[in-house]
């Protein structure tokens, strides 16, 4: 029999991938659309499942710093309504997180690391964690966490670094690629290696526990902008205007010990192959295509 498995942000740049992927696996999915399912007021469907994916949640963290009351709201409230329709059904939950580590005492970061949210966004993630292990321990709920570092791939939104990039570089009427700051190093994780660490959990479940999901290397923005124009083949000028965001980040690595070791995932498409994948699919699409 096949499982059922509720995703909550289905319609997101992660769920979208995720439900498809599931489908093929052979799973019974429900994601009900914002309409039908609003996190942050609870109204769940009067349905059982196996799993709950929760997905669903507010992510840009500019916006957050003008509306961090709404993204308390919806990602850390929005969090325990999840969980207390998991403890009530005993359906089992993976929570994807965020990054929540701050400036970083050390490279690579392990999930053992003190956490240091830096900005509201991350502030609402780490509160839904915390909630998440009370549910755990107190509540018996079976949950697990995961944090994913820098998701790129198919689909993801101009607001983001990568699509930005990618957008810029593949269009014939904008002269050069032009960042913000091209120093910051992050690690980058393709959208399809977080579905696999996602679904390595679902098929090896550690209740109660946390997990990185990252690649193990940094790239900078230069790094990234210099790679994406080999991908799509361009010799525009790079340039950097050197504004630096508030409160940003040197350096972020993941130590991906945890989950390796727990579920014998690792990842498998290295950044100059995931930034192929974004550049073809884009052409495709006029864009940073919105289709995956």
């Amino acid at each position: 029999m096949s499982e059922r498995v509720l995703v909550t942000g289905g319609s997101g740049f992660v769920g979208r991938r995720l439900i498809r992927f599931l489908r093929e696996e052979g799973a019974e999915i429900l994601a009900p659309g914002r309409d039908a399912l609003d996190v942050s007021v609870g109204a769940f469907p009067d349905v059982s499942v196996d799993w709950v994916i929760h997905l669903a949640g507010r992510t840009y963290v500019p916006a957050s710093w003008s509306e961090p009351a709404d993204f308390y709201r919806v990602n850390a409230l929005g969090t325990v309504n999840v969980l207390e329709y998991c403890r009530r059904t005993r359906a089992r939950l993976i929570y994807v997180s965020g990054y929540c580590y701050g400036i970083p005492e050390t490279l690579p970061i392990s999930e053992t690391a003190p956490l240091k949210p830096n900005n509201p966004y991350a502030f609402s993630k780490c509160a839904a964690e915390e909630a998440c292990r009370f549910f755990f321990e107190s509540l018996q709920t079976p949950v697990m966490i995961v944090r994913p570092f820098n998701i790129y791939g198919q689909g993801q939104s101009a607001n983001f670094l990568i699509p930005r990039i990618v957008e810029q570089a593949i269009d014939p009427n904008v002269a050069a690629i032009v960042v913000e700051d091209d120093t910051p190093r992050r690690d980058y994780i393709h959208l399809d290696d977080v579905i696999g660490a996602i679904e390595s959990l679902r098929r090896n479940p550690k209740p109660g526990a946390t997990f990185n999901i990252g690649s193990g290397e940094s790239y900078s923005v230069a790094e990234v902008g210099e790679l994406v124009r080999c991908a799509a083949d361009v010799s525009k000028p790079f340039v950097s205007r050197g504004n630096r965001r508030v409160n940003d980040i040197p350096d972020v690595i993941a130590d991906i010990t945890a989950i390796r070791d727990a579920t014998g995932w690792s990842p498998s498409i290295t950044l100059q192959d995931g930034l192929r994948d974004v550049v073809s699919h884009a052409r495709a699409h006029g864009g940073s295509g919105a289709v995956v």
